[in-house]
Protein backbone atom coordinates (compact mmCIF):
# COMPACT_ATOMS: atom_id res chain seq x y z
CA UNK A 1 0.00 0.00 0.00
CA UNK A 2 1.38 3.43 -1.02
CA UNK A 3 1.07 6.51 1.22
CA UNK A 4 -0.50 9.78 0.12
CA UNK A 5 -0.36 13.09 2.04
CA UNK A 6 -3.15 15.68 1.66
CA UNK A 7 -2.24 19.39 2.03
CA UNK A 8 -4.81 22.23 1.93
CA UNK A 9 -5.76 25.11 4.23
CA UNK A 10 -9.48 24.55 3.67
CA UNK A 11 -10.91 21.80 5.93
CA UNK A 12 -13.77 21.00 3.55
CA UNK A 13 -11.26 20.26 0.77
CA UNK A 14 -9.32 17.88 3.00
CA UNK A 15 -12.51 16.14 4.04
CA UNK A 16 -13.67 15.85 0.44
CA UNK A 17 -10.36 14.39 -0.73
CA UNK A 18 -10.33 11.94 2.14
CA UNK A 19 -13.92 10.72 1.76
CA UNK A 20 -15.01 10.87 -1.87
CA UNK A 21 -11.90 9.36 -3.48
CA UNK A 22 -11.53 5.56 -3.53
CA UNK A 23 -7.87 5.52 -2.54
CA UNK A 24 -7.75 1.76 -1.86
CA UNK A 25 -8.79 0.97 -5.42
CA UNK A 26 -5.53 2.45 -6.71
CA UNK A 27 -3.29 1.11 -3.96
CA UNK A 28 -3.10 4.24 -1.79
CA UNK A 29 -3.95 5.13 1.79
CA UNK A 30 -4.08 8.59 3.36
CA UNK A 31 -1.17 8.69 5.82
CA UNK A 32 -1.61 12.29 6.98
CA UNK A 33 -3.11 15.73 6.44
CA UNK A 34 -1.68 19.24 6.79
CA UNK A 35 -3.20 22.72 6.61
CA UNK A 36 0.07 24.64 6.06
CA UNK A 37 3.39 24.20 4.30
CA UNK A 38 5.55 23.87 7.42
CA UNK A 39 3.45 21.03 8.83
CA UNK A 40 3.37 19.40 5.40
CA UNK A 41 7.17 19.49 5.13
CA UNK A 42 7.57 17.87 8.58
CA UNK A 43 5.15 15.10 7.60
CA UNK A 44 6.93 14.52 4.28
CA UNK A 45 10.28 14.15 6.04
CA UNK A 46 8.86 11.83 8.69
CA UNK A 47 6.36 9.72 6.72
CA UNK A 48 8.11 9.73 3.30
CA UNK A 49 4.87 9.41 1.30
CA UNK A 50 4.94 8.26 -2.31
CA UNK A 51 2.42 10.94 -3.37
CA UNK A 52 1.37 14.41 -2.16
CA UNK A 53 -1.80 16.28 -3.14
CA UNK A 54 -1.22 19.97 -2.36
CA UNK A 55 -2.78 23.36 -2.92
CA UNK A 56 -0.46 26.14 -4.10
CA UNK A 57 -1.69 28.98 -1.90
CA UNK A 58 -1.15 27.58 1.63
CA UNK A 59 0.21 29.37 4.75
CA UNK A 60 3.90 29.53 5.79
CA UNK A 61 5.37 27.61 2.83
CA UNK A 62 3.67 27.61 -0.56
CA UNK A 63 2.85 24.44 -2.43
CA UNK A 64 5.44 25.29 -5.13
CA UNK A 65 8.13 25.87 -2.47
CA UNK A 66 7.16 22.54 -0.87
CA UNK A 67 7.71 20.80 -4.20
CA UNK A 68 11.02 22.58 -4.81
CA UNK A 69 12.30 21.78 -1.31
CA UNK A 70 11.41 18.10 -1.71
CA UNK A 71 13.20 17.87 -5.07
CA UNK A 72 16.42 19.36 -3.66
CA UNK A 73 16.57 17.99 -0.11
CA UNK A 74 15.18 14.45 -0.28
CA UNK A 75 17.01 11.44 -1.65
CA UNK A 76 13.69 10.06 -2.90
CA UNK A 77 11.15 12.90 -3.24
CA UNK A 78 7.44 12.07 -3.50
CA UNK A 79 5.37 12.66 -6.59
CA UNK A 80 3.08 15.72 -6.50
CA UNK A 81 -0.38 16.52 -7.80
CA UNK A 82 -1.25 20.21 -7.52
CA UNK A 83 -4.80 21.34 -6.71
CA UNK A 84 -5.60 25.02 -7.17
CA UNK A 85 -8.59 27.31 -7.32
CA UNK A 86 -6.63 29.66 -9.58
CA UNK A 87 -7.12 29.08 -13.28
CA UNK A 88 -3.85 30.83 -13.93
CA UNK A 89 -1.51 29.76 -16.70
CA UNK A 90 1.58 30.94 -14.79
CA UNK A 91 0.81 28.60 -11.88
CA UNK A 92 0.35 25.67 -14.25
CA UNK A 93 3.64 26.41 -16.04
CA UNK A 94 5.50 26.80 -12.73
CA UNK A 95 4.07 23.54 -11.39
CA UNK A 96 4.83 21.59 -14.54
CA UNK A 97 8.38 23.03 -14.59
CA UNK A 98 8.85 21.37 -11.21
CA UNK A 99 7.86 18.03 -12.71
CA UNK A 100 4.59 17.55 -10.89
CA UNK A 101 2.45 14.71 -12.18
CA UNK A 102 -0.65 16.80 -12.78
CA UNK A 103 -2.30 20.17 -12.17
CA UNK A 104 -5.99 20.05 -11.30
CA UNK A 105 -8.45 22.86 -10.72
CA UNK A 106 -10.87 23.11 -7.83
CA UNK A 107 -13.65 22.28 -7.17
CA UNK A 108 -12.64 18.66 -6.73
CA UNK A 109 -13.73 16.31 -9.48
CA UNK A 110 -13.73 12.68 -8.33
CA UNK A 111 -13.34 11.21 -11.81
CA UNK A 112 -10.41 13.49 -12.68
CA UNK A 113 -8.60 12.66 -9.44
CA UNK A 114 -9.10 8.91 -9.83
CA UNK A 115 -7.86 9.09 -13.43
CA UNK A 116 -4.71 10.80 -12.14
CA UNK A 117 -4.36 8.21 -9.36
CA UNK A 118 -4.59 5.38 -11.88
CA UNK A 119 -1.80 6.93 -13.93
CA UNK A 120 0.44 7.81 -10.99
CA UNK A 121 -0.05 4.38 -9.38
CA UNK A 122 1.17 2.67 -12.54
CA UNK A 123 4.23 4.93 -12.72
CA UNK A 124 5.16 4.33 -9.07
CA UNK A 125 4.77 0.58 -9.40
CA UNK A 126 6.90 0.52 -12.57
CA UNK A 127 9.59 2.62 -10.91
CA UNK A 128 9.49 0.42 -7.78
CA UNK A 129 9.88 -2.72 -9.88
CA UNK A 130 12.79 -1.20 -11.80
CA UNK A 131 14.41 0.03 -8.60
CA UNK A 132 14.04 -3.40 -7.00
CA UNK A 133 15.62 -5.01 -10.07
CA UNK A 134 18.52 -2.53 -9.97
CA UNK A 135 18.91 -3.13 -6.24
CA UNK A 136 19.07 -6.89 -6.69
CA UNK A 137 21.53 -6.64 -9.57
CA UNK A 138 23.74 -4.31 -7.56
CA UNK A 139 23.45 -6.54 -4.46
CA UNK A 140 24.61 -9.58 -6.47
CA UNK A 141 27.46 -7.56 -7.95
CA UNK A 142 28.53 -6.19 -4.53
CA UNK A 143 28.30 -9.64 -2.95
CA UNK A 144 30.45 -11.26 -5.59
CA UNK A 145 33.06 -8.51 -5.63
CA UNK A 146 33.49 -8.23 -1.85
CA UNK A 147 33.56 -11.99 -1.32
CA UNK A 148 36.38 -12.25 -3.86
CA UNK A 149 38.32 -9.70 -1.83
CA UNK A 150 37.75 -11.19 1.63
CA UNK A 151 38.65 -14.67 0.36
CA UNK A 152 42.08 -13.50 -0.76
CA UNK A 153 41.77 -12.60 -4.43
CA UNK A 154 44.12 -9.72 -5.19
CA UNK A 155 44.69 -7.34 -8.05
CA UNK A 156 44.79 -3.60 -8.68
CA UNK A 157 41.80 -3.74 -11.01
CA UNK A 158 39.69 -5.61 -8.44
CA UNK A 159 40.65 -3.22 -5.63
CA UNK A 160 39.94 -0.16 -7.80
CA UNK A 161 36.56 -1.63 -8.71
CA UNK A 162 35.73 -2.08 -4.99
CA UNK A 163 37.05 1.40 -4.13
CA UNK A 164 34.79 2.96 -6.76
CA UNK A 165 31.78 0.89 -5.71
CA UNK A 166 32.16 1.72 -2.00
CA UNK A 167 33.50 5.24 -2.56
CA UNK A 168 36.67 4.41 -0.61
CA UNK A 169 39.75 6.58 -1.00
CA UNK A 170 43.26 5.12 -1.12
CA UNK A 171 44.56 4.53 2.40
CA UNK A 172 41.23 5.55 3.90
CA UNK A 173 39.97 4.03 7.16
CA UNK A 174 37.24 1.44 6.75
CA UNK A 175 35.17 -0.49 9.26
CA UNK A 176 33.60 -3.91 8.94
CA UNK A 177 30.74 -5.12 11.17
CA UNK A 178 30.03 -8.86 11.08
CA UNK A 179 26.60 -9.98 12.34
CA UNK A 180 26.09 -13.53 13.63
CA UNK A 181 22.51 -14.36 14.58
CA UNK A 182 19.98 -17.14 14.13
CA UNK A 183 17.60 -14.67 12.46
CA UNK A 184 16.79 -15.37 8.82
CA UNK A 185 19.18 -13.49 6.49
CA UNK A 186 16.41 -11.76 4.53
CA UNK A 187 14.63 -10.73 7.72
CA UNK A 188 17.88 -9.35 9.11
CA UNK A 189 18.54 -7.37 5.94
CA UNK A 190 15.00 -6.01 6.14
CA UNK A 191 15.51 -4.89 9.76
CA UNK A 192 18.88 -3.19 9.21
CA UNK A 193 17.58 -0.20 7.16
CA UNK A 194 14.86 0.39 9.75
CA UNK A 195 17.47 0.58 12.53
CA UNK A 196 20.11 2.43 10.49
CA UNK A 197 17.85 5.19 9.18
CA UNK A 198 19.44 7.33 6.47
CA UNK A 199 23.01 6.25 7.27
CA UNK A 200 22.73 2.80 5.68
CA UNK A 201 26.09 1.00 5.31
CA UNK A 202 27.01 -1.27 2.41
CA UNK A 203 25.66 -4.80 2.97
CA UNK A 204 26.82 -8.17 1.70
CA UNK A 205 26.79 -11.82 2.80
CA UNK A 206 30.01 -13.72 3.55
CA UNK A 207 30.63 -17.38 2.51
CA UNK A 208 29.13 -18.62 5.83
CA UNK A 209 25.88 -16.73 5.26
CA UNK A 210 26.60 -13.99 7.81
CA UNK A 211 25.56 -10.42 7.05
CA UNK A 212 28.51 -8.00 6.80
CA UNK A 213 28.34 -4.19 6.81
CA UNK A 214 31.03 -1.88 5.46
CA UNK A 215 31.39 1.83 6.27
CA UNK A 216 34.17 4.16 5.19
CA UNK A 217 35.30 7.70 4.79
CA UNK A 218 32.45 9.54 6.45
CA UNK A 219 32.93 11.32 9.76
CA UNK A 220 31.79 9.15 12.67
CA UNK A 221 31.22 6.19 10.29
CA UNK A 222 32.69 3.70 12.75
CA UNK A 223 30.65 5.09 15.66
CA UNK A 224 27.47 4.81 13.58
CA UNK A 225 28.33 1.21 12.68
CA UNK A 226 28.93 0.37 16.34
CA UNK A 227 25.64 1.99 17.34
CA UNK A 228 23.83 -0.01 14.67
CA UNK A 229 25.47 -3.25 15.85
CA UNK A 230 24.47 -2.51 19.43
CA UNK A 231 20.87 -1.88 18.39
CA UNK A 232 20.81 -5.15 16.44
CA UNK A 233 22.05 -7.10 19.46
CA UNK A 234 19.47 -5.40 21.67
CA UNK A 235 16.78 -6.55 19.23
CA UNK A 236 17.94 -10.17 19.69
CA UNK A 237 19.39 -10.55 23.21
CA UNK A 238 20.16 -13.83 24.95
CA UNK A 239 16.70 -15.45 24.81
CA UNK A 240 17.68 -17.44 21.73
CA UNK A 241 19.83 -20.57 22.21
CA UNK A 242 22.64 -18.72 20.43
CA UNK A 243 22.73 -14.98 21.28
CA UNK A 244 23.36 -12.42 18.55
CA UNK A 245 26.89 -11.07 18.13
CA UNK A 246 28.11 -7.96 16.28
CA UNK A 247 31.89 -8.03 15.72
CA UNK A 248 33.81 -4.98 14.54
CA UNK A 249 37.06 -4.83 12.59
CA UNK A 250 38.60 -1.57 11.46
CA UNK A 251 41.78 -0.16 10.04
CA UNK A 252 43.34 1.93 7.30
CA UNK A 253 44.36 0.97 3.80
CA UNK A 254 41.27 1.47 1.68
CA UNK A 255 39.85 -1.37 -0.40
CA UNK A 256 43.17 -3.27 -0.33
CA UNK A 257 42.79 -3.69 3.47
CA UNK A 258 39.27 -5.08 3.31
CA UNK A 259 40.34 -8.72 3.74
CA UNK A 260 42.51 -8.07 6.83
CA UNK A 261 39.78 -5.93 8.41
CA UNK A 262 37.17 -8.62 7.76
CA UNK A 263 39.50 -11.21 9.36
CA UNK A 264 39.84 -8.98 12.44
CA UNK A 265 36.06 -8.87 12.76
CA UNK A 266 35.89 -12.65 12.23
CA UNK A 267 38.48 -13.28 14.95
CA UNK A 268 36.51 -11.07 17.37
CA UNK A 269 33.34 -12.95 16.48
CA UNK A 270 34.94 -16.36 17.11
CA UNK A 271 36.27 -15.21 20.45
CA UNK A 272 32.86 -13.92 21.56
CA UNK A 273 31.13 -17.08 20.36
CA UNK A 274 33.73 -19.26 22.15
CA UNK A 275 32.66 -17.76 25.48
CA UNK A 276 29.00 -18.17 24.47
CA UNK A 277 28.32 -14.48 24.90
CA UNK A 278 26.16 -12.10 22.90
CA UNK A 279 26.54 -8.39 22.24
CA UNK A 280 29.05 -6.26 20.38
CA UNK A 281 32.83 -6.71 20.42
CA UNK A 282 35.62 -4.85 18.62
CA UNK A 283 38.82 -6.50 17.41
CA UNK A 284 40.92 -4.34 19.75
CA UNK A 285 39.11 -5.89 22.75
CA UNK A 286 40.57 -9.35 22.10
CA UNK A 287 43.12 -10.80 24.53
CA UNK A 288 46.60 -10.13 23.23
CA UNK A 289 47.46 -13.83 23.15
CA UNK A 290 44.48 -14.76 20.98
CA UNK A 291 46.48 -13.80 17.87
CA UNK A 292 43.43 -14.16 15.65
CA UNK A 293 43.58 -17.97 15.68
CA UNK A 294 41.39 -20.82 16.88
CA UNK A 295 41.21 -22.43 20.34
CA UNK A 296 40.70 -26.20 20.47
CA UNK A 297 37.47 -25.86 22.43
CA UNK A 298 36.69 -29.59 22.64
CA UNK A 299 40.11 -30.43 24.09
CA UNK A 300 39.99 -27.44 26.45
CA UNK A 301 36.52 -28.37 27.79
CA UNK A 302 37.64 -31.97 28.34
CA UNK A 303 40.72 -30.88 30.28
CA UNK A 304 38.81 -28.34 32.42
CA UNK A 305 36.24 -31.03 33.24
CA UNK A 306 38.99 -33.35 34.49
CA UNK A 307 40.57 -30.58 36.56
CA UNK A 308 37.18 -29.88 38.14
CA UNK A 309 36.56 -33.52 39.13
CA UNK A 310 38.34 -36.14 41.20
CA UNK A 311 39.52 -38.00 38.08
CA UNK A 312 43.05 -36.63 37.79
CA UNK A 313 44.74 -39.71 36.35
CA UNK A 314 44.31 -38.61 32.71
CA UNK A 315 45.29 -34.94 33.10
CA UNK A 316 48.64 -35.34 31.37
CA UNK A 317 47.09 -37.07 28.35
CA UNK A 318 44.31 -34.46 28.15
CA UNK A 319 46.90 -31.64 28.31
CA UNK A 320 48.86 -33.24 25.46
CA UNK A 321 45.68 -33.35 23.35
CA UNK A 322 45.17 -29.63 23.96
CA UNK A 323 48.75 -28.82 22.93
CA UNK A 324 48.85 -31.16 19.91
CA UNK A 325 49.70 -29.49 16.60
CA UNK A 326 46.51 -28.49 14.78
CA UNK A 327 45.57 -30.03 11.47
CA UNK A 328 45.48 -26.64 9.76
CA UNK A 329 49.24 -26.19 10.21
CA UNK A 330 49.80 -23.10 12.37
CA UNK A 331 53.28 -22.60 13.83
CA UNK A 332 53.51 -24.82 16.93
CA UNK A 333 54.77 -22.18 19.36
CA UNK A 334 52.13 -19.63 18.45
CA UNK A 335 49.34 -22.23 18.56
CA UNK A 336 50.42 -23.67 21.93
CA UNK A 337 50.61 -20.22 23.48
CA UNK A 338 47.00 -19.61 22.40
CA UNK A 339 45.81 -22.90 23.92
CA UNK A 340 47.56 -22.25 27.23
CA UNK A 341 46.18 -18.73 27.41
CA UNK A 342 42.70 -20.19 26.96
CA UNK A 343 43.47 -22.80 29.67
CA UNK A 344 44.53 -20.06 32.10
CA UNK A 345 41.31 -18.16 31.47
CA UNK A 346 39.26 -21.37 31.70
CA UNK A 347 40.66 -22.26 35.14
CA UNK A 348 40.27 -18.66 36.33
CA UNK A 349 36.67 -18.57 35.13
CA UNK A 350 35.88 -21.88 36.86
CA UNK A 351 37.35 -20.59 40.13
CA UNK A 352 35.20 -17.46 39.91
CA UNK A 353 32.10 -19.60 39.35
CA UNK A 354 32.89 -21.38 42.64
CA UNK A 355 33.29 -18.06 44.43
CA UNK A 356 37.08 -17.99 44.32
CA UNK A 357 39.55 -15.34 43.16
CA UNK A 358 40.68 -16.32 39.69
CA UNK A 359 42.89 -13.25 39.31
CA UNK A 360 44.77 -14.03 42.53
CA UNK A 361 45.29 -17.61 41.33
CA UNK A 362 46.83 -16.37 38.06
CA UNK A 363 49.09 -13.94 39.90
CA UNK A 364 50.32 -16.84 42.01
CA UNK A 365 50.90 -19.01 38.93
CA UNK A 366 52.83 -16.28 37.15
CA UNK A 367 54.91 -15.65 40.26
CA UNK A 368 55.75 -19.37 40.46
CA UNK A 369 55.96 -20.39 36.79
CA UNK A 370 56.51 -17.12 34.91
CA UNK A 371 54.35 -15.86 32.05
CA UNK A 372 53.57 -17.34 28.66
CA UNK A 373 55.40 -14.49 26.92
CA UNK A 374 58.62 -15.59 28.65
CA UNK A 375 58.28 -19.17 27.37
CA UNK A 376 59.70 -19.93 23.94
CA UNK A 377 60.16 -23.72 23.57
CA UNK A 378 57.63 -26.53 23.37
CA UNK A 379 59.15 -28.59 26.26
CA UNK A 380 58.89 -25.50 28.48
CA UNK A 381 55.31 -24.99 27.37
CA UNK A 382 54.47 -28.59 28.24
CA UNK A 383 56.03 -28.29 31.69
CA UNK A 384 54.11 -25.06 32.20
CA UNK A 385 50.88 -26.76 31.11
CA UNK A 386 51.26 -29.70 33.53
CA UNK A 387 52.21 -27.43 36.44
CA UNK A 388 49.26 -25.16 35.63
CA UNK A 389 46.92 -28.17 35.52
CA UNK A 390 48.08 -29.56 38.87
CA UNK A 391 47.88 -26.16 40.57
CA UNK A 392 44.51 -25.52 38.96
CA UNK A 393 43.12 -28.90 40.05
CA UNK A 394 44.28 -28.30 43.64
CA UNK A 395 42.85 -24.77 43.68
CA UNK A 396 39.52 -25.94 42.24
CA UNK A 397 39.29 -28.80 44.75
CA UNK A 398 40.06 -26.49 47.68
CA UNK A 399 37.60 -23.85 46.46
CA UNK A 400 34.91 -26.45 45.90
CA UNK A 401 35.35 -27.72 49.47
CA UNK A 402 35.18 -24.16 50.78
CA UNK A 403 32.07 -23.53 48.76
CA UNK A 404 30.50 -26.75 50.05
CA UNK A 405 31.42 -25.89 53.65
CA UNK A 406 29.88 -22.45 53.30
CA UNK A 407 26.74 -23.98 51.84
CA UNK A 408 26.43 -26.63 54.60
CA UNK A 409 27.05 -23.95 57.23
CA UNK A 410 24.13 -22.03 55.74
CA UNK A 411 22.03 -25.21 55.78
CA UNK A 412 22.78 -25.76 59.49
CA UNK A 413 21.93 -22.13 60.23
CA UNK A 414 18.68 -22.58 58.35
CA UNK A 415 17.80 -25.70 60.39
CA UNK A 416 18.67 -23.93 63.65
CA UNK A 417 16.30 -21.09 62.76
CA UNK A 418 13.47 -23.11 61.22
CA UNK A 419 13.49 -26.36 63.27
CA UNK A 420 9.97 -25.63 64.58
CA UNK A 421 8.66 -25.82 60.98
CA UNK A 422 8.28 -28.85 58.75
CA UNK A 423 11.72 -29.60 57.31
CA UNK A 424 12.64 -32.29 54.76
CA UNK A 425 16.12 -33.11 53.50
CA UNK A 426 14.86 -33.28 49.89
CA UNK A 427 13.37 -29.80 50.09
CA UNK A 428 16.49 -28.34 51.70
CA UNK A 429 18.65 -29.92 49.01
CA UNK A 430 16.47 -28.32 46.35
CA UNK A 431 16.58 -24.97 48.15
CA UNK A 432 20.39 -24.97 48.35
CA UNK A 433 20.95 -26.65 44.94
CA UNK A 434 22.75 -29.76 46.23
CA UNK A 435 22.17 -33.42 45.50
CA UNK A 436 20.12 -34.78 48.46
CA UNK A 437 22.37 -37.81 49.09
CA UNK A 438 25.53 -35.71 48.87
CA UNK A 439 23.98 -33.06 51.10
CA UNK A 440 23.19 -35.71 53.73
CA UNK A 441 26.83 -36.79 53.68
CA UNK A 442 28.14 -33.22 53.96
CA UNK A 443 25.67 -32.44 56.74
CA UNK A 444 26.92 -35.37 58.82
CA UNK A 445 30.54 -34.36 58.20
CA UNK A 446 29.78 -30.83 59.39
CA UNK A 447 27.63 -31.66 62.47
CA UNK A 448 28.64 -35.22 63.38
CA UNK A 449 24.97 -36.25 63.15
CA UNK A 450 22.58 -37.29 60.44
CA UNK A 451 20.10 -34.66 59.34
CA UNK A 452 17.17 -36.45 61.03
CA UNK A 453 19.02 -36.95 64.35
CA UNK A 454 20.25 -33.35 64.37
CA UNK A 455 16.71 -32.05 63.76
CA UNK A 456 15.16 -34.27 66.47
CA UNK A 457 17.86 -33.35 68.98
CA UNK A 458 17.29 -29.67 68.27
CA UNK A 459 13.55 -30.00 68.77
CA UNK A 460 13.89 -32.05 72.01
CA UNK A 461 16.32 -29.48 73.46
CA UNK A 462 13.71 -26.78 72.79
CA UNK A 463 11.02 -28.98 74.38
CA UNK A 464 13.18 -29.39 77.53
CA UNK A 465 13.56 -25.63 77.78
CA UNK A 466 9.80 -25.07 77.51
CA UNK A 467 9.03 -27.86 80.01
CA UNK A 468 11.37 -26.32 82.57
CA UNK A 469 9.45 -23.05 82.33
CA UNK A 470 6.27 -24.91 83.24
CA UNK A 471 3.88 -22.42 81.68
CA UNK A 472 2.71 -24.49 78.67
CA UNK A 473 0.76 -27.71 78.41
CA UNK A 474 2.41 -30.82 76.96
CA UNK A 475 0.48 -30.30 73.67
CA UNK A 476 1.64 -26.66 73.50
CA UNK A 477 5.24 -27.67 74.20
CA UNK A 478 5.02 -30.25 71.40
CA UNK A 479 3.62 -27.73 68.90
CA UNK A 480 6.20 -25.07 69.81
CA UNK A 481 9.04 -27.56 69.45
CA UNK A 482 8.16 -28.64 65.92
CA UNK A 483 5.88 -31.64 66.71
CA UNK A 484 2.31 -30.93 65.64
CA UNK A 485 1.36 -34.49 66.75
CA UNK A 486 1.48 -34.68 70.58
CA UNK A 487 1.60 -38.48 70.73
CA UNK A 488 4.51 -38.61 68.30
CA UNK A 489 6.28 -35.96 70.39
CA UNK A 490 5.89 -38.06 73.55
CA UNK A 491 7.35 -41.11 71.81
CA UNK A 492 10.34 -39.15 70.46
CA UNK A 493 10.93 -37.37 73.77
CA UNK A 494 10.99 -40.63 75.73
CA UNK A 495 13.18 -42.34 73.11
CA UNK A 496 15.80 -39.62 73.33
CA UNK A 497 15.65 -38.66 77.04
CA UNK A 498 14.48 -41.97 78.59
CA UNK A 499 11.45 -40.43 80.29
CA UNK A 500 8.03 -38.99 79.42
CA UNK A 501 7.64 -35.19 79.12
CA UNK A 502 5.41 -35.08 82.24
CA UNK A 503 8.03 -36.99 84.27
CA UNK A 504 10.75 -34.67 82.99
CA UNK A 505 8.70 -31.67 84.14
CA UNK A 506 8.09 -33.12 87.64
CA UNK A 507 11.77 -33.92 88.00
CA UNK A 508 12.73 -30.40 87.09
Amino acid sequence: MMNVLLVDDEPWVLEGLRTIVNWDKYGFRVCGEASNGSSAWSLIERLQPELVFTDIQIPSVSGLELINRSQHKLAKPPRFVVLSGYNNFEYAVSALDQRVDDYLLKPINKDEIEAVLDQVSRKIQEETAQEELRRRDRSLYVNSLLNRLIQGEVGIELENEAATLLNIGSGEEISCLLIDTEMNEEELKRQIPELAGLELPELFTDPEGRVVMIASGKQHATEQLVALGRRLCEEWPGEAPVPAIAALGCGQGGASALRSIYEKALAALKWKRYWNEGGIIACNELPKSECMKEVNKAALDSLIERLSSDHLEEIEAAADVLLAAPSFGLPDIEYVRIQLSALEMGISKKLKELGGDGDAFMRGIQGELGTLTETTSFPDFRRYALALCLSGAAALCEQRERSECRTIFRVVQHVDQKFREKLQLQELAQLFHINPIYMGQLFKQQTGKSFRKYLNDKRIEEAKRLLRQGRLSIAEVAANSGYPNTDYFKIQFKRITGMAPSAFRRRE
